[in-house]
């Protein structure tokens, strides 16, 4: 690991998540220990099956959440260390702006359930799956941000066609309501809009072929912001907000470029070179990967880090949202853990298919929460049993992405249910290999910041003349540390196996 040159060792440094759930604001020291936080909800459109964020919300969370963490920062006296900041904001969603940066139309997010139609119409367009590798060296699924354009040419007049000036992802658009600068993306953020090739980190135009309209391509074309590279700062913290915040604009913080949730959540989870896999258990449940190529098939999202390799990618819709619906708002944790753990491995043949909302990569089509025989009233038993659900979820994750030519390494898991040592345990045993446990469960978060502090660092070095980078990997090292890892329980194997076999044969999955 590479010692920093250019940034004090008191330094703060900030990591914004801005999800469809909530946003935080964490600042960190460089050790990676949480200083101050702050935490909003979100308020999403869901009626008809969409789910779109309003811009004007994602520019009040920005600053309301800026605003409480330099309160935060003032009162521990660390305001004035406060350095640079990182976003991660969620993967495919993005929206539209004019010129006065004012909504054309909300953001339309990731789990759109309207989006598919849209993306088969264009997918057949284009030539199909095969002309999509070919263009851009990966899959196009039906959550990237093409597939919003191919749902505006069915439902966006004309005049917003034409009065857009950008289409930004959420972490882009976070990044102009903190800078005033809103011309620029990531290399992560272009790969989810799927027209970015993964191979050279360009804009692929050619896939635009799928859109109907010539003159909404060109359209396209001319809305489509800058990519940056992630050692070049978005802009400092705009210039009013620092006033309004009692930072001199002089010596604001830089933010720099966003990275998409799963980037993020790699770096979170310590998991940045080839092989190492990252599993975030949040709202939604997620298999990451770093990789040096593509994968082989199409049954994993493929993208771009900001920092060079491929990201491989099974995202699944339900997660702890999943958890909510079973055990409710405001459940005893601490008793569950030491009730579940009593419950025998295998839950004495109680199972529980976890589809609170589709998940169309393992298809399903519609909710599928099925308990079989029936449903138990004992609340342990329930725990233990959904719990099991979504280790098998994530273990078709995992096999995923060994079939697809991914030789892991390492495995490492963060994100709020991560909080569960029972889940953890109940993972270990069904993968049969010790997963690495990082200090702090602020996976995203603490991943952007660590992305942020590389950043700084090569940035200043670039400046002083000195071009050897401070990698991310570095930042990582430095800020991401772990506690003892989860390791299988032998006796709990054959019960869990025997579950994971009968989960996938319900869903037709075969072994």
């Amino acid at each position: 690991m590479q010692q920093l040159m250019m940034v004090p060792d008191d330094a703060v440094v900030v990591g914004y998540d801005f999800s469809t759930g909530g946003v935080k604001a964490l600042a960190f020291d460089l050790e990676g220990q949480t200083l101050a936080e702050v935490r909003l909800t979100t308020d999403l459109w869901t009626e008809g099956g969409v789910s779109e964020l309003n811009l004007n919300q994602i520019e009040g969370q920005a600053h309301a959440a800026t605003r409480g963490l330099a309160s935060k920062l003032q009162e521990i006296g660390r305001l004035w260390d406060w350095v640079v900041a990182g976003i991660s904001a969620t993967h495919h969603s993005s929206g539209r702006l004019d010129h006065d940066h004012l909504q054309v139309r909300r953001a339309i997010c990731w789990n759109d359930s309207t989006l598919a139609p849209y993306h088969a119409e264009g997918l057949g367009r284009l030539g199909g799956q095969i002309r999509a590798r070919e263009i851009t060296g990966g899959p196009w699924a039906a959550r990237y941000s093409l597939s919003h354009w191919l749902k505006d040419e069915a439902t966006l007049s004309k005049g917003d066609w034409q009065r857009t000036w950008r289409i930004l992802s959420h972490g882009s658009l976070a990044g102009g309501y903190l800078t005033g600068n809103f011309d620029q993306t990531s290399v992560s953020s272009a790969a989810s809009t799927g027209i970015l090739d993964l191979r050279t980190g360009k804009y692929a135009l050619s896939m635009l072929e799928s859109l109907k309209s010539p003159g909404n391509r060109s359209l396209v074309k001319a809305q489509l912001p800058t990519i940056l590279d992630m050692n070049i700062p978005v802009g400092p913290l705009e210039k009013g907000l620092c006033l309004s915040l009692g930072i001199e604009p002089g010596s604001a913080p830089l933010i720099f470029p966003a990275s998409d949730d799963q980037q993020a959540g790699l770096a979170g989870g310590g998991a940045v070179d080839v092989g190492q896999l990252a599993i975030i258990l949040g709202n939604s449940a997620v298999v990451n990967a770093s990789a040096m190529a593509p994968p082989a098939g199409d049954d994993l999202d493929c993208m771009r880090l900001n920092w060079g390799p491929f990201l491989w990618m099974r995202c699944y819709t339900n997660g702890a949202l999943f958890l909510n619906s079973i055990l409710g708002t405001n459940p005893d944790w601490e008793t569950l853990e030491k009730t579940g753990r009593l419950v025998p491995s295998g839950c004495n043949g109680v199972s529980v298919l976890p589809f609170v909302f589709p998940e169309p990569s393992l298809g399903v089509s519609a909710p599928r929460v099925d308990w079989s025989p029936d449903e138990p009233t004992d609340p342990a038993l329930r725990f233990r049993a959904s719990l099991e659900a979504i280790a098998f979820l994530i273990a078709v994750g995992v096999e995923a992405h060994e079939k697809n030519g991914q030789k892991i390494s390492q495995i490492s898991v963060s994100g709020g249910i991560a909080k569960s040592d029972l889940m953890l345990d109940i993972l270990a045993t069904l993968l049969n290999r010790p997963l690495e446990r990082p200090r702090s469960f602020e996976g995203p978060a603490l991943g952007a910041a660590a992305a942020a502090l590389a950043g700084l660092e090569s940035h200043r070095r670039c400046l002083a003349g000195n071009r050897e980078p401070y990698t991310v990997a570095d930042g990582v090292a430095k800020m991401v540390g772990f506690r003892q890892p989860a390791l299988p329980q032998p006796a709990w194997r054959d019960g869990l196996v025997a579950g994971y076999h009968g989960f996938r044969q319900k869903l037709g999955i075969g072994l």
